[in-house]
């Protein structure tokens, strides 16, 4: 994804910004796309070089053909970046994954100019490859042996998970600082004056949802400013619906289906109960399938729930989940050792979350403390049942306000990163080499650059010759 949905990337570009002071600066380096969050994008300190991504509609089918052209592309754009754009950094800290070709890249760039090469690891980049292509697959058994080299010749490494650096240790010989995703402080509860505001911006995204719990008739006899959640004087009404918040990337590794089952469940359960409010879900990102979710949503026939789909503005996102009575995440990981960032933003906006289970998932969600773990729809049903009795009422639900509790206090980015981020930094420093020897090792790296680049493009016309060869072999 872009610079602007790689949320750990800016707060460690805001994070090293604040560390190197009026003295120093850093390069953001990566995909355009959605801007980033106003304390990156208006920071003096902090500079982005953004190039657009090599895009193919044969991405998938063709995939043995059109690998080696983007990553052929993707070397020449982040060589010219690291080489010929940015200034001369004392450390390069590179996200994985993705993991090819910018591993390597940013090796040979630290290399060049006697930086630290410092690796933040979010997943595995060969579990991602093989979602989809098995285990076995050719290329993800030299991506697992290529992630495993630059872990043992890379001088630092954070990860997100006590499990991920575990099995780091245990398989690599790598030993990475656990670096937990933390929330800003610009995610936290919203006020009345804010939820007013927010909706009153949303009106036309939540206009099906409030023509279907209210009806025509009555939405057009409501006073000017008048929204669905709050009154024309900016107070929360008393016959607003419960508001659940999921944001997905609409990809395969999520199974929105077990949402849908969920809610069509859950409608059953509380049609005709007078203790139950109606039910609002609104579902917010992009990805690929949206579309085919978006048409399963308009064939369901719910009565007390409706599901919405929106994209917000970045500024307007934190607003959404602190305006929230629960949140709902679907996140899987192809390692099984990482966390979902989307439950970090919920925690620190103070929401309770209803997680599908998976590995690891106990580092960040405790059952029945901060949230529920579920891993059938049924179960998310009966969960959601317990936990929106009430809710909108002046008592309230005991078990979410049980559970709000559990997420009051969560720890925040600044902190938590410079406990655990700083030293690592302060303790790297830069080795001392001259001008002659960068330069030096600028034209060697270019010579390597430009080899890796032809034995690219040298398999993707192997590859080409002998599916040609295959097709002429069958049409014979």
């Amino acid at each position: 994804g872009d610079v602007g949905r790689s949320p750990r990337m800016q707060y460690h570009a805001k994070s090293l910004a604040d560390l190197v002071g009026e003295t120093g600066g850093v390069s953001l380096i990566g995909y355009r796309g959605e801007p980033c969050v106003a304390d990156v994008e208006h920071n003096p300190r902090i500079r982005q070089y953004l190039f657009s991504p090599y895009k193919s509609q044969y991405s998938k089918k063709g995939f043995l053909l059109i690998a080696p052209i983007k990553v052929a592309v993707l070397v020449w754009r982040l060589t010219h970046v690291l080489f010929f754009q940015i200034p001369r950094p004392d450390a390069i800290l590179v996200q994985n994954p993705p993991s090819i070709p910018s591993l390597v890249l940013v090796w040979i760039a630290a290399r060049v100019y006697g930086a630290r090469m410092v690796v933040d690891w979010h997943n595995f980049g060969f579990t991602v490859l093989s979602f989809g292509r098995g285990g076995r697959h050719l290329f993800v058994f030299a991506s697992r042996l290529y992630e495993r080299f630059f872990s043992r010749v890379a001088d630092a490494h954070f990860c997100v998970t006590k499990s991920m650096r575990e099995w780091m240790v245990r398989h690599w010989g790598a030993d990475p600082v656990v670096l937990y995703d933390k929330a800003p402080d610009f995610f936290r509860q919203t006020t009345i004056q804010e939820r007013h505001a927010l909706f009153t911006r949303l009106e036309k995204d939540l206009a099906k949802a409030r023509l279907k719990f209210e009806g025509e008739a009555k939405v057009k006899a409501s006073p000017p400013g008048t929204t669905l959640f709050t009154t024309s004087e900016g107070k929360l009404r008393a016959d607003r619906p419960a508001l659940l918040v999921s944001s997905t990337s609409w990809t395969e590794d999520e199974d929105f289906g077990v949402l849908l089952d969920g809610l069509r469940e859950l409608d059953d359960r509380i049609m005709g109960e007078k203790e139950y409010p109606p039910v609002l879900m609104v579902v917010t990102g992009k990805g690929p399938l949206k579309g085919m979710y978006e048409e399963r949503i308009n064939r369901l026939v719910l009565y007390k729930v409706c599901i919405v789909t929106a994209w917000l503005e970045p500024e307007d996102y934190p607003l959404l989940l602190g305006s929230a009575d629960i949140g709902v995440c679907l996140h899987t990981s192809t390692s099984g050792l990482d966390l979902p960032m989307k439950v970090v933003d919920m925690f620190g906006c103070g929401l309770p979350v209803c997680a599908i289970e998976f590995d690891c998932l106990e580092e960040l969600v405790q059952h029945g403390k901060n949230g529920m773990v579920f891993s059938f729809s049924y179960e998310l049903a009966e969960q959601l049942s317990m936990l929106l009795a009430k809710v909108t009422t002046a008592e309230g639900n005991a078990k979410l306000q049980t559970l709000r509790k559990g997420v009051a206090g969560f720890e925040r980015w600044q902190p938590n990163w410079s406990r655990n981020a700083g030293p690592v930094f302060a303790d790297l420093g830069r080795a001392r080499i001259s001008d002659a020897q960068v330069n030096f090792r600028f034209r060697s790296a270019i010579v390597i650059i430009v080899l890796l680049v032809a034995l690219a493009l040298a398999a993707c016309r192997y590859v080409a010759l002998m599916a040609i060869e295959a097709i002429v072999y069958v049409a014979r």
